[in-house]
């Protein structure tokens, strides 16, 4: 039901707006239990004044961090130009003037803004033309329209490009969910690809057919993003123990290194992470999997096999296979079995979209995070796309 609201609670105001209407149906109540002649007006009249001063609360809350996203906007300016993709705007950060090469667009993981793969674009920005951009709801940019949709995201990162004069074709690099966008891209622009790298790339599959976590999880998702928000609306997120790593484990390992390697953009981050807007954006792009919108949503959504004809496609994947992802899950032996099966074949799935698709594995002892365990790996990964795309298959 709050899919509904996502356009007004994602809006920098939309938090005061809805707490001035609740506080204005309580003074409406208010008044109509002071001249109501039934004999429960006294219980009328507590009512209103709970909800006035429900109201009166939820507004002071929302206006907190209204005034905390201005300052932290005035602390942290976009380094990129804003471009108007259609009555909204978006973020591009575009660096380094290249030489004969294609231009790089990176794309991160879920649903993030672009700098979560600033350590990589820093890399190569000094030999090639390097993309950074945030989704509408994310970073630097406008929220946009709702629902999120990938085909819409597709056609929006079109827009951008074209709107910010950057030349194509270009190499769209994405990880995770990111090359999800990045596979329905190039389906869309053939012409202005050059290539794609698919780094540990999400198929529609791992998502509606997995035996483990499949829709049902990524609902789930949505739900805690959406709970997400509404603390940010209404000024309490910051109050709230977010789910955290447990001590010395592999993921507390993961983020330390993460932010070590974006500790130069780490408080722009987190200041950008404070938007209600990214979490209610988060939400809905989750929800397109979901068990009453996939069988709409597919359609526009999914990458069919031979339907990138013979662009090159460079699919990455860990090198440990998929039991570093099942054995966190404790199943039993059969059911650990199935799921690890079917991860595997899913991360391939994508050498079938085109003729001229390659595997390539990841270094031993990566996961799917490897863009910040290898990132070296990447970088030379990437650079070397760049350099066959110029040259040749070497």
């Amino acid at each position: 039901m709050i899919e509904v609201f996502h356009p007004l609670l994602a809006h920098r105001f939309g938090g005061v707006i809805v707490a001035v209407f609740i506080g204005l149906a309580g003074v409406f109540l208010l008044k109509w239990a002071q001249r109501s002649k039934s004999p429960h007006r006294g219980l009328g009249k507590l009512f209103a004044w709970i909800v006035c001063g429900a109201g009166g609360l939820l507004v002071v809350g929302a206006l907190v961090p209204v005034v905390t996203l201005a300052y932290l906007r005035s602390q942290h300016p976009p380094p990129g130009e804003l471009i108007d993709v259609g009555g909204y705007r978006m973020h591009i950060l575009a660096e380094g003037e290249g030489g004969p090469g294609p231009t790089v667009v990176w794309i991160p993981g879920a649903h993030e803004q672009g700098l979560a793969l600033h350590h990589l674009h820093v890399a190569i920005r000094g030999e090639v033309r390097s993309i950074l951009f945030d989704r509408p709801g994310t970073g630097w940019s406008d929220p946009g329209g709702f629902p999120r949709r990938t085909a819409t995201e597709a056609r929006e990162l079109a827009r951008l490009l074209e709107r910010s004069g950057e030349q194509g074709p270009f190499i769209l690099v994405g990880h995770s969910y990111g090359g999800l966008l990045a596979a329905n891209f190039a389906r869309r622009h053939p012409e202005q690809t050059a290539a794609v790298v698919l780094l540990d790339a999400s198929p529609p599959d791992a998502f509606v057919y997995a035996p483990v976590y499949g829709s049902g999880a990524l609902e789930e998702l949505a739900r805690a993003a959406d709970r997400e928000g509404l603390a940010k609306v209404f000024g309490v997120w910051g109050l709230r123990g977010g789910a955290m790593a447990e001590p010395d484990s592999e993921l507390e390992e993961l983020l330390r290194r993460r932010d070590g390697l974006l500790a130069d953009v780490g408080e722009a981050m987190a200041a950008n992470r404070r938007r209600a807007a990214t979490s209610f954006a988060m939400a809905s792009i989750f929800r397109e999997f979901g068990a009453g919108e996939v069988t709409e949503t597919a359609p526009g959504l999914v990458v069919y096999d031979g339907e990138l004809v013979d662009l090159p496609v460079y699919v990455v994947i860990p090198d440990g296979g998929a039991a570093r992802v099942v054995e966190p899950l404790g199943l039993g032996e059969a059911a650990a079995a199935r799921a690890v099966n079917f991860l595997e074949r899913a991360r391939v799935r994508y050498l079938d979209v085109s003729s001229d698709a390659r595997l390539i594995h990841t270094p031993p002892g990566t996961g799917h995070n490897f863009p910040y365990e290898a990132p070296e790996f990447v970088v030379e990964l990437v650079l070397g796309v760049v350099a066959e795309v110029v040259d040749g298959p070497i």
